[in-house]
């Protein structure tokens, strides 16, 4: 926020319930005063032109010196020698299906003006619905202004004055209209196409060109010269705004340059369209922009421009050659801005918003209103200096204790989850890949509460469920117009487990965004669903191929009373009776089993399982169940713990996320396979075309047997990628839950407080959201480095290192040699809350531990 603020030295309010744009206003002599006093002309999109003549510093009712109705919305205004066989400025408005051009003109009587006129010159109706319109010298013609308006589909019509010329149609892929505009020195039109480039054609080169507009593509294939694009340049981003300029203070002084403000960087391109200069300016949003003259240095050759560019915020900001020079507040966020002499003032701002406020403002600062006060004459009182200074300190200390302060009103969430699941009958939304026991679907029905308290409503409630991707459920998003104080808005969701996905999490995050008073709040949920819902108890397995052990303090009696909601289960009565008391078997709707063996002798407790995945959530229940019964006081003799006394099976974990990226490099080697034929089928399409137009026809020379073997192959290619993609969904599952799997390991078995475990768990994350550009792999190595860098460096080179791009490695080596340096840091006892330089820099011994600068060179 800027410490200036924007000197108001005149403004009002043009209309009531109007709207106004970009290209709603313009500064002029519009009625060729001898004097050349400027007056403003605004039109709306209500059809109404006012033109003011400001003459001192606050608004008075005689400023207002044109009012006129046109009945149908004023898309431009634009001030220019638009009549022909005249030099004098006149008016041209813009409608949406018609072009007028007007004089203004001030009638008096006895040496004073008693009102203005607006007389009509030319009009012209325009076929398509208009967009904007710019204006110039085209040909070279000084001293006369023609008119090229832009239609709504890309269509350019050119008006020399009272008479039409033609239209041509842009070759360019069209969506959108962007802006347009006028290089006069090289003679050609600047606009932004719907690929994010700018293209410039010559006018010449338009008028040579045949009429393309509403033809037969067939006839503009085979005669007459196609409109060419003179240069193009992609700048990744939609331009906002277009304009010629002499911005630049390297230009010589015969050298102009086109500036381009896009949706988050400033361009100065050179006259034959490649970049100069770019400057980012992400973090304003533009709302209009203008180049201005100043005047020259005495060094200067010739006249340089400066940008002024509005933001949504509010603030008016100057550049000169892309540095800000000044920054300052106005009261509203402009949609136009001119800078021009004003009541006899030069280089006055004025500028509008869309609600039609007028405002002309300068930059600077008032003089003091009061005389100055010679503090030496005046005896400082230190007693009530200090005795104010501490009421300011408690103040801010009071502010720091309590934070950040709670809205006072509140969206209170109430979740029910079921203990006992149910089973439904199939419907038409219901997957054919849901879960069944006996024919029956299994299913958890959620009941969620909404309750207000604080205010009086609310309004645009929507509700958001982010679940597992192993859940099915059938609305995502649950939406209320309004939620009164004390009524209880209800809805209940749904959830049942597909079998072609591992389970990863039962966790479940609820989001509530909803506005009070037209400010947007949320409130979140997290709730767990039953273990029952994935996974059945099956007769006991113990023979499995992946096994970890846990060494507790305390060791359940009896594994039917730790898992006593899982063994009530309708389904699981029967072999809840014939359960041992050290064994439990479950089977998850995948068709994976996991199994619990306790060993009361030697106080430890195995999870095993035919798959390394499969351990996790039986894990994860098993360890939270034994938190929650030693908490509850059954075991009170010692401090209740979980260790991990093994080794950690990083090869298992290793070989998961192999095929995880291995999958990820088949679709990508697929997407391009995919990308060649359809060109090919792109390619023999044009030809064959060609061939069917053309009036003596060749011979196909089997470019139909290639065209529908092309067709073939991208159906193929198509089906491959489908399926690799639901491969790869599959894998995520398993690669996820393995990575919990060794989060928990290295948490037992480096005894890491939870303040350590949550920063290595956001580090090595086990959400895997994989897309065309960035995946898994590059998103957690990025991280892994970053800690290798910052608490876990183990000297001053390590943190002064740059961090590598984030892209797409070649294989895992530089993945898996980062995971594994972060667990031999942390055997060597350093942790994330602290930063710790050379308390194990030349750490020797201990489990797994490296040495040397080896890692370093790797990192980078």
């Amino acid at each position: 926020m800027s410490l200036f603020q924007a000197r108001e030295w005149w403004s009002t309010k043009a209309g009531e319930g109007e709207e106004f744009d970009q290209g709603s206003m313009c500064v002029a002599n519009i009625d060729n005063e001898p004097g050349g006093n400027n007056k403003i002309i605004v039109g709306s999109y209500g059809g109404i032109l006012r033109m003011y003549n400001p003459k001192q510093r606050e608004y008075r009712v005689e400023d207002l010196i044109l009012e006129k109705n046109f009945g149908i919305p004023i898309l431009q205004v634009a001030a220019g020698r638009f009549v022909s066989g005249s030099k004098e400025v006149v008016l041209a408005l813009l409608h949406p299906h018609k072009l007028a051009v007007f004089m203004v003109s001030a009638v008096s009587s006895g040496g004073a003006v008693n009102y203005y006129t607006v007389v009509p010159a030319y009009e012209h109706h325009l076929v398509r619905p208009a967009y904007n319109m710019c204006y110039g010298p085209f040909g070279q013609n000084n001293g006369k202004d023609y008119i090229c308006v832009q239609s709504l589909d890309g269509v350019l019509s050119f008006f020399e004055q009272d008479s039409f010329a033609f239209n041509r149609q842009l070759p360019s892929n069209f969506l959108i209209p962007g802006p347009l505009c006028y290089f006069a020195k090289t003679d050609t039109f600047l606009t932004c196409n719907s690929q994010m480039q700018i293209e410039a054609y010559r006018y010449s080169v338009l008028a040579a060109a045949q009429d393309n507009v509403d033809q037969d593509a067939a006839a503009s294939v085979t005669s007459g010269k196609k409109v060419q694009v003179d240069w193009t340049t992609n700048i990744g981003e939609h331009a906002r705004y277009i304009e010629v300029t002499r911005f630049g203070r390297s230009l010589t002084s015969h050298q102009e340059e086109i500036l381009v403000i896009g949706e988050q960087t400033l361009f100065c391109l050179k006259e034959k369209g490649s970049i100069r200069t770019q400057k980012r300016i992400g973090e304003y949003v533009v709302t209009a922009a203008l180049t201005y003259p100043v005047p020259p240095a005495p060094t200067d050759s010739a006249q340089f421009h400066n940008l002024l560019i509005g933001t949504q915020s509010g603030h008016l900001m100057v550049f000169r050659d892309v540095q800000l020079a000044w920054c300052a507040r106005l009261q509203h966020a402009p949609v136009q801005i001119a800078v021009a002499g004003v009541a006899g003032v030069q280089g006055m701002i004025t500028s509008l918003d869309d609600r039609g406020r007028i405002v002309i403002s300068y930059l600077g600062t008032d003089p003091p209103s009061a005389s100055l006060i010679n503090t030496e004459m005046k005896e400082l009182n230190y007693d009530e200096m200090e005795t104010e200074h501490q009421q300011l300190l408690r103040v801010i200390r009071q502010t720091h204790g309590e934070g950040r302060q709670k809205p006072p009103e509140e969206l209170h969430i109430k979740v029910e989850v079921p203990p006992v699941v149910e089973f439904g009958a199939e419907d038409e939304d219901c997957d054919e890949n849901v879960g069944k026991v006996d024919g029956a679907i299994v299913q958890s029905s959620v009941r969620v509460q909404l309750q207000l308290a604080g205010a009086a409503f609310v309004e645009n409630v929507t509700v958001t469920v982010d679940a597992p991707a192993c859940f099915s459920y059938a609305v995502s998003k649950t939406h209320f117009n309004r939620i009164d104080q004390g009524q209880l808005a209800s809805f209940g969701i749904t959830f049942r487990v597909l079998t072609t996905l591992l389970c990863a999490s039962l966790d479940v995050t609820m989001i509530v965004s909803y506005f009070h008073n037209d400010e947007p709040r949320c409130a979140t949920a997290l709730f767990s669903l039953p273990l029952a819902l994935v996974a059945r108890v099956v007769q006991p397995v113990k023979n499995a191929q992946y096994k970890i052990a846990l060494d507790c303090s305390y060791v359940p009696q009896s594994l039917g009373s730790l898992f006593q909601d899982l063994l009530s289960q309708p389904m699981n009565q029967a072999l809840g009776m014939q359960s041992s008391a050290n064994i439990l078997s479950i089977q998850y709707i995948s068709g994976t089993d996991a199994t619990i063996i306790v060993s009361k002798s030697a106080g430890r407790i195995s999870v095993q399982s035919s798959e390394f995945a499969a351990m996790w959530l039986l894990s994860q229940e098993l360890c939270q169940r034994l938190q929650d019964q030693a908490a509850g006081g059954e075991s009170d003799e010692e401090p209740f713990y979980i260790q991990y006394q093994d080794s950690l099976p990083l090869h298992d974990y290793f070989a998961l996320m192999d095929d995880h990226f291995a999958l990820r490099k088949h679709i990508e080697e697929v997407r391009s396979d995919l990308g060649d034929r359809a060109q090919q089928y792109r390619a023999v399409q044009k030809r064959l075309l060609l061939r069917f137009k053309d009036r003596n026809p060749a011979p196909l020379n089997h470019l139909d047997v290639i065209l529908t073997h092309t067709y073939e192959q991208i159906m193929h290619l198509a089906d491959a990628i489908e399926d690799a993609q639901r491969g790869l969904q599959a894998v995520s599952c398993h690669l996820s839950a393995a990575t919990e799997l060794v989060l928990l390991l290295i948490r037992y078995r480096f005894d890491l407080d939870e303040q350590n475990f949550v920063i290595l768990r956001r580090h090595l994350s086990s959400r895997i959201v994989d897309s065309a550009d960035q995946g898994w792999e590059e998103q957690v190595d990025s991280a892994l480095i970053h800690l290798l860098r910052t608490c876990l460096a183990r000297n001053l080179r390590d943190r002064t290192t740059m961090p590598p791009p984030m892209k797409m490695p070649s294989d895992t080596m530089k993945l898996k040699k980062h995971i594994t340096n972060v667990i031999d840091r942390l055997a060597n006892g350093a942790r994330l809350t602290q930063v710790q330089e050379a308390d194990y820099a030349g750490a020797e011994g201990g489990e797994d531990a490296f040495s040397g600068g080896e890692d370093e060179e790797d990192d980078q």
